[in-house]
């Protein structure tokens, strides 16, 4: 469970955008902070990606100065954050990789580390100490690995056997796993990770039956197994209407949690994990056509999910992915190109828009990307 202390420890000025005539994010050097995190959006529609901070309890969201920053072409997938330091950012249109390093205490982009050139077409990114992996629109996982931190070459053996339509990844530490949705064979793929030379192994029983149409998956914890209940593996599964939820053994093989797969009333496109709050944990599922959020309580010993009071809660125009840094949830409104940002009842899980929400993205805004400064 992560330790929120930023709030306490923030004494800067901060603001909702950083437009030209906004002020926003500046570090005092007399000043300590704990838990520089950001939310990275990218804006498929406008070649930049948009970045937020998260500063604890007392804010929720605040724009990162030089924000949104221009990449190379359109970015169509996000990853890195706790488990690799770096941003990185896929672009299907060009074939394309690139990371960018990311100052942990403002959140901006210093710069671009390097860009390859991918073999396939990159839909999903992961990446974690040393290596990344892509899913491929062809099929199959390919998997690079970073040389020199300047640089990076494909591993022997890519790409890897995945089931049909792999669309989102989710990597994961202790032991190193990496978990693919596969939106057209309806399963989930689980790989273990050589520490070494970042080759994929099937772990025993995979691929893993979900439901139809699996859109989004979330690991949770991702750095860590769950020393306070069970480490849950989530998948919206947008052509059935309901969530899969697994439990994550230790050598990371996937067993369903009881009552899995749970309803939800249309298309789910994100699962969006509260693991901080207490007493409970809660998941809150997007639902695009229908402009709302499902949220969900869960169990902390079984993973079972349970709706809760109120829930499905109003939400934008669209909303089509979210995050959660435990203190907010965080919710990409396709619709209206917009981030809402919501502060949550800790025990009942109801949902409040924070102060100046939403706030403005890019053109065609899509995944987004909560990451978690490596500690």
């Amino acid at each position: 469970m992560r330790i929120r202390l930023g709030f306490l420890l923030l004494t800067a000025l901060m603001s909702f955008g950083c437009g030209s005539s906004e002020t926003c994010f500046t570090p005092n050097p007399n000043d300590a902070y704990i838990d520089r995190d950001a939310i990275f959006l990218a804006n498929t529609g406008s070649n930049s990606v948009s970045a937020f901070q998260s500063a604890g309890p007392a804010m929720g969201a605040g724009g990162v100065c030089g924000s949104p920053f221009a990449v190379g072409g359109p970015p169509t997938a996000l990853g890195g954050g706790t488990l690799a330091g770096s941003l990185f950012v896929a672009s299907q249109a060009q074939r394309t990789v690139s990371t960018y390093s990311v100052d942990f205490l403002t959140s901006v982009l210093t710069g671009l580390v390097f860009t390859i050139s991918t073999r396939y077409t990159p839909v999903a990114v992961a990446a974690l100490e040393g290596f990344f992996y892509l899913g491929n629109a062809e099929g199959g996982i390919s998997a690079y690995q970073i040389v020199n931190g300047s640089g990076a070459t494909e591993i022997a053996g890519s790409p890897f056997a995945s089931g049909s339509g792999p669309v989102a990844l989710v990597g994961g530490l202790a032991p190193p796993v990496l978990y693919v949705a596969n939106s057209q064979s309806n399963n989930v793929s689980a790989y273990a990770i050589h520490e070494n030379t970042g080759v994929l192994t099937p772990l025993a029983g995979s691929p893993y039956a979900a439901g139809q149409g699996p859109a989004s998956i979330i690991l949770t914890p991702a750095a860590a197994p769950n020393i306070l209940g069970a480490r849950l593996l989530m998948v919206a599964n947008k052509l059935s209407n309901n969530v899969s939820v697994f439990s994550v053994a230790g050598d990371g093989s996937l067993s369903p949690v009881p009552g899995s797969p749970f309803a939800v009333d249309g298309a789910p496109s994100s699962v969006g994990v509260t693991t901080d709050t207490m007493p409970m944990r809660i998941a809150y599922v997007t639902i695009p056509a229908l402009n709302e959020i499902a949220g969900f309580s869960i169990d902390a010993a079984s993973g079972t999910l349970t709706p809760l009071a109120g829930s499905p809660f109003p939400a934008g125009t669209g909303p089509s992915a979210a995050a959660d840094n435990g203190n907010f949830l965080y919710v990409v409104n396709a619709g209206s190109s917009n981030l809402s940002v919501y502060s949550f009842d800790q025990t009942s899980g109801a949902l409040t828009s924070v102060t100046g929400s939403p706030f403005a993205l890019g053109r065609s805004p899509g995944p987004l990307l909560y990451f978690e400064v490596p500690k």
